[in-house]
């Protein structure tokens, strides 16, 4: 059986929570009730009683809290969930991650990675490369300097001293000090059960989760994987359920992307093409998106004539979107915007520098086929820097 040895104290105040949903109202108010596929909240209205599948997102509302340890350990999980802490041994087939709450016990056939040391840009890469190998045993990753290297073989008991490590029959006592991570094989085929939502620790875990409930102000929930876990409603960040509900056209590949300068050239510019090519999850300028005044994390940035098409990946009912001439060209700019469902023109309009920024919510229903134009406007292609912050399709 799983376990988690927690050193907190249960909570049994009233939960309050920022609830979204996929309509996009923002519900707040107390938790009553968090189980069978339901949300119960107590607002000043009255209760609402929602569908978990009609939810993007749960986000508890508490004080901040003072920093814990800071972490010295990461593990990956076979199932997604990604923990942090404090120190990290195994034995007899069982990992235990120290944590400032307790202790989580795993069973190393859950574990995917553990990581023992910082990284560096250089080691980060590195060790990414690493991980993605398709190899058939375990890999002990060692750490000279700035550089990273692995060995095959079979991983045995760790310790606060050392990694055994069994190298073709030899067991090595390996010195942690030297051993930047651990990386377990597992057989392929094994099959998961469907992910309801991913939860965030204010620690910085995040946990890959198919069922959660509220119970006597905690958190509780098993994982992907099975194992269980309790938390205090507090200690939680957010509850994602957005998986597979929504997705941000930044993280989209698209099906086709056309740039056209606005004087055409007898012979292509890749530099200029380059340099003009549309940009994701991140704005023409080489930091973010700005609209308004705000800075967005998701969206596109994109000059006139770019013209780009997706295949949606399913069936979609809403494009939403905040569009606008980027802050940094404002109040100069002006461009035109149209967009288009399976060669339906959903939109069509002409944005200014001097507009305020302006939030898209179009239909999509039965779409498979989305494109965006922007083209040049009456300012023939100056400043027409415009950007689709949070551009997202929406089941």
């Amino acid at each position: 059986m799983f376990t988690l040895l927690l050193a907190g104290i249960l909570i049994a105040a009233p939960a309050e929570v920022e609830v979204r949903t996929l309509d996009g109202p923002v519900i707040t108010g107390s938790i009553v009730e968090l189980d069978a596929g339901r949300l119960t909240v107590k607002t000043a209205d009255g209760n609402v009683s929602l569908e978990l599948g009609g939810l993007t997102g749960l986000l508890p509302k508490s004080e901040p809290v003072q920093p814990g340890p800071k972490p010295g350990v990461w593990v990956d999980l076979v199932d997604g969930s990604a923990l942090v802490g404090i120190d990290y041994t195994a034995s007899d087939g069982r990992g235990r991650l120290a944590t400032s709450d307790g202790i989580v016990e795993i069973p190393v056939a859950d574990i995917k990675a553990v990581r023992l040391q910082p990284q560096t840009e250089a080691t980060a890469a590195e060790w990414q490369r690493i991980l993605n190998r398709q190899t058939d045993g375990d890999l002990l990753i060692v750490r000279k300097g700035d550089a990273i290297d692995y060995h095959k073989g079979v991983l045995g008991n760790v310790t606060d001293k050392i990694v055994d490590f069994d190298l073709d029959g030899d067991v090595l006592p390996v010195k942690r000090s030297k051993v930047h991570g651990l990386i377990h094989h597992h057989p392929s085929g094994r099959k998961l059960p469907e992910v309801l939502c991913t939860i965030t620790e204010r620690s910085g875990s995040r946990w890959v989760v198919r069922t959660v409930k509220l119970a006597g102000g905690s958190l509780e929930w098993v994982c992907v994987g099975g194992l269980a876990v309790t938390r205090p409603l507090g200690d939680v960040e957010q509850v994602d359920f957005s998986q597979g509900k929504i997705i941000n056209l930044g993280d989209l590949k698209p099906q086709s992307v056309d740039w056209t300068p606005f004087f055409a050239t007898s012979k292509p510019l890749p530099a200029l093409k380059s340099l003009y090519a549309p940009r994701s999850n991140r704005g023409l300028e080489p930091d973010g998106l700005r609209l308004g005044g705000k800075e967005y994390r998701t969206g596109l940035a994109l000059h006139g004539h770019t013209k780009m098409v997706y295949r949606l990946p399913g069936q979609f009912r809403r494009f939403k979107a905040t569009i606008g001439i980027d802050d940094r060209v404002r109040p100069h700019g002006n461009a035109r915007l149209v967009i288009a469902g399976d060669d339906r023109v959903l939109l069509e309009a002409t944005v200014k520098g001097t507009d305020l920024p302006k939030d898209v919510d179009l239909d999509i229903t039965g779409v498979r086929r989305l494109s965006i134009l922007v083209d040049f406007g009456e300012d023939l292609g100056v400043a027409d820097h415009l950007d689709l912050c949070e551009a997202r399709i929406v089941k």
